[in-house]
């Protein structure tokens, strides 16, 4: 065998060993709003990932060689069990971190005072999903409604509002009549209110 099949075969049996971990990864960070990883760190976030679909996959292995198939002889169909696990271990890792759940453990433990969102901003959202908003605008405006989507992402710096009414001085609300939502640019929110209700 020549050096460059040797290597040729060795990078695709690397890209295999390490396709879970890319899957996982892969659904994790489109769900999440933090940034996604780039060059190297990909390699390694898949690469962890990996190790830890391999754990999860092993009883799923054992369950098939006690009922007499080794699925290990049968690449595709390993492949296969390791890429559903990928599936459903981003999905549950997405949902854990979406709900702060691991980074609230850790800050019981004292270990951390960060929470798993990206900025103090979405965090406040998150924490407060039950929350009507008062956006104060450039100019002393101020927009009443209920947040639909926030800024997440540096590339999507808008509100969705919906049910919106403006605020006027004496908190006297008029409703945005013919409007189902505003999608206001985040560069002109000074800053923001959490409220249960406006009776």
């Amino acid at each position: 065998m020549s050096w460059a099949s040797w290597a040729s075969s060795e990078a695709v049996s690397g890209l295999v060993f390490l396709l879970p971990g890319f899957i996982a990864a892969g659904i994790f960070h489109s769900l999440i709003s933090n940034p996604r990883p780039n060059g190297f760190d990909v390699v390694i976030q898949s690469f962890v990932l990996t190790i830890f679909v391999q754990l999860i996959a092993q009883p799923f292995f054992w369950a098939i060689s006690f009922m007499g198939w080794n699925a290990h002889s049968n690449k595709f169909f390993e492949v296969l069990i390791l890429a559903l696990v990928s599936v459903v271990f981003g999905l549950v890792f997405a949902s854990i971190w979406n709900a702060d759940k691991l980074h609230k453990l850790l800050r019981s433990w004292k270990i951390t005072r960060q929470s798993s969102y990206q900025s103090a901003q979405y965090s406040a959202f998150a924490h407060h999903g039950d929350c009507y908003v008062v956006l104060h605008l450039k100019g002393q405006r101020r927009l009443y409604g209920w947040p639909k989507e926030w800024p997440s992402r540096p590339e999507d710096q808008h509100f969705l509002i919906e049910e919106c009414e403006w605020l006027e001085d004496d908190n006297k609300r008029t409703p945005v009549k013919g409007v189902s939502h505003i999608l206001v640019s985040a560069t002109e929110v000074e800053m923001v209110e959490f409220l249960h209700s406006m009776s």
